[in-house]
């Protein structure tokens, strides 16, 4: 025991100093940890800024309860979507039309044949006859770009342009 007090008592300057040296480093790790912690503490302050939850756990919570209504209406978006698409396939996508004189004795093409068609060629042909007594019009049904009655040259013109359209 007498061995280790003299050599403390030889070396005092050098302990010292080494004390010394350790006080500074331990300060310095001191300073750096609490600017650190200052750091987390702003971060973790503008997190939770605003919020209702007063816990990390609870804005999880909250972050995944709001994820699945996302979800959800998502999967909502997508089915209004797909039904949308399905019934666009049954609307007019397709039109031709040409105009005409019937008779000679009326001036101008005010005469007309309109062929309305859906993406399956399905739809009508409307046909309007302008003469000097009045305007006549009739239709004719389309199935997959056929009719089941007899077209006319005009008729079938318009149909023909509606269909490569």
């Amino acid at each position: 025991m007498s061995e280790i007090i003299n050599i403390v008592n030889n070396n005092q300057e050098t302990i010292i100093v080494a004390g010394i040296i350790l006080l500074l480093l331990f300060f310095a790790w001191n300073i750096y940890l609490t600017l650190v912690l200052k750091n987390v503490k702003k971060r973790a302050r503008s997190f939770f800024s605003g919020k209702e939850s007063k816990d990390l756990e609870e804005v999880i919570y909250n972050q995944i309860k709001s994820s699945n209504k996302i979800n959800e209406n998502i999967e909502k978006i997508y089915k209004e979507n797909k039904a949308i698409r399905e019934n666009i396939t049954k609307c007019i996508q397709r039109v031709g039309m040409v105009r005409f004189n019937p008779f000679g004795d009326v001036g101008g093409n005010q005469s007309f044949a309109i062929a309305l068609l859906d993406n399956s060629l399905n739809g009508v042909i409307i046909l309007s006859l302008y003469s000097r007594d009045g305007v006549k019009i009739y239709s004719k049904q389309i199935v997959k770009g056929k009719s089941e009655y007899k077209l006319s040259e005009e008729e079938e013109e318009a149909l023909a342009i509606a269909s490569n359209n």
